[in-house]
């Protein structure tokens, strides 16, 4: 979680050379890489059926390049802290899908959590960023578009739990993102957006190689690799770290001030996060079961 907070400062500074095509683009191929090295590949793709197939292009749409896509954009117009607390509410959005769509049954308690939780959404996407040099810029556009990769990852997170249950999640993790930067890969050649690459500075490559190698690559092993071992319900605690992480990254790399207004939106939106979680029955690791 650590190493995804500070992610958005990292994408921010890289939109300053490429465009979100070409950033996501080296995410994609620089993850792959790392990933397949970890992994063996010949064995990845064996034996998926037609349905499966497809299965795996709507995850790879939807938790990398749908969700890699839209986060750029957003951080065009937003700041990395206001991404972190607003990205801090996802899994209200994951168990508000479960509720709508799956029946999943929510008490009082989870619903005075999606309550908390909207309220600190608004007090974020209604506060303004103070950046160093800039003064005081509007965020509302991006904090939208940051608030729909919430869905959007809900969306990723429910795919993930229903489909391919027959291999691991680590390996539905590599084939996606081999599918997402098979589908980069065309994009960017029928866009020409491919070319930003070739003139990126060294410290423009740094922040793709943080993004591409720890953020889409470690981070995403390292995750489920958590999940596996202590299960969803202790892995949820770990996500009050991504909008601190976020925060003290935009502060260090790019000057974003700290405006109260967000940071009390953010704290309710930790609280809405706390009251839902508590109030759901999450599945226990294998250890907790035994």
């Amino acid at each position: 979680m650590l190493i995804w907070g500070a992610s958005f400062a990292f994408t921010k500074r890289a939109l300053a050379e490429v465009s979100p095509a070409a950033l996501v683009l080296a995410r994609c191929g620089l993850g792959s890489l790392f990933m397949l090295a970890l992994a063996r590949p010949p064995a990845l793709f064996r034996g998926l059926k037609p349905k499966e197939w497809l299965q795996l292009l709507a995850i790879s749409l939807s938790g990398v390049v749908g969700q890699q896509m839209i986060q750029a954009f957003a951080l065009r117009h937003t700041s990395a802290n206001h991404a972190g607390w607003i990205l801090a509410s996802t899994p209200i959005a994951v168990a508000l899908a479960m509720a709508l769509f799956f029946g999943e049954r929510m008490g009082l308690r989870s619903w005075s959590g999606f309550g908390l939780g909207g309220l600190g959404v608004l007090l974020v996407t209604a506060s303004r960023q103070l950046v160093a040099g800039t003064g005081l810029i509007p965020t509302g556009r991006g904090d939208v578009l940051v608030l729909v990769s919430c869905c959007n990852w809900a969306l990723y997170v429910v795919m993930m739990d229903r489909w391919l249950k027959s291999r691991s999640q680590r390996e539905v993790t590599v084939m996606s993102m081999v599918a997402g930067f098979a589908v980069m890969t065309g994009l960017g050649a029928a866009s020409g957006q491919w070319r930003d690459l070739l003139q990126v500075s060294p410290q423009g490559w740094a922040c793709l190689g943080y993004l591409g190698l720890l953020s889409s690559g470690l981070g995403y092993l390292f995750w489920n690799a958590g999940v596996e071992e202590i299960g969803p319900s202790a892995s949820a605690v770990f996500l009050y770290l991504e909008p601190l992480a976020a925060l003290a990254a935009g502060r260090l790399m790019l000057g974003e001030g700290i405006a109260a207004t967000s940071v009390l939106g953010g704290a309710l939106i930790l609280v809405g996060v706390y009251r839902v979680n508590a109030g759901r029955r999450l599945p226990a690791a294998p250890e907790e079961a035994a």
